[in-house]
């Protein structure tokens, strides 16, 4: 599975947000004009999604902007995606009793890929990930060539 442009600008932007830390507010055109350098309008559409759908708080004047309605710790990377897409995994219709003996794998596999993607994105809170974040970004500094 590969996150759509809209999952990955707003976990873009939620992870900018998150290591700004819990009081900072941070204005749309400075997330995307920032370090990710994200499409703005774009970015506007999916912050308001994100806003309505309570993960983030926003604030209107020059001190405003958006920010993590709750702490990292608290947000699972699942919330953050379910609420970005309509469907996340496909949803099987009722078995049919006269299922042929590979429509009936077909069902078990897309049962069991389901399971899986829901476990790591439930699996994983925003704190987590930004964590990973970190050791990532810090084990490729720490790398040199002779």
């Amino acid at each position: 599975m590969l996150l759509s442009k809209r999952s990955e600008y707003g976990l873009r932007a939620v992870v900018q947000l998150a290591s700004l830390g819990p009081n900072v507010y941070m204005q749309a055109k400075d997330l995307s004009s920032g370090k990710e350098k994200l499409p703005a309008k774009f970015l506007e559409s999916v912050l308001l999604h994100l806003r309505n759908g309570g993960l983030l708080e926003s604030r209107v004047g020059s001190k405003g902007g958006y920010r993590l309605a709750r702490h990292p710790r608290e947000i699972t990377v699942g919330e953050i995606i379910r609420e970005l897409e309509e469907r996340l995994t496909r949803q099987e219709e009722p078995a049919a009793a006269d299922q042929t003996p590979g429509q009936i794998a077909c069902r078990i596999l897309n049962r069991n890929l389901n399971l899986a993607i829901d476990g790591a994105l439930n699996g994983m809170t925003l704190e987590e990930l930004l964590n990973e974040v970190a050791r990532t970004a810090e084990r490729s500094q720490e790398m040199y060539y002779i």
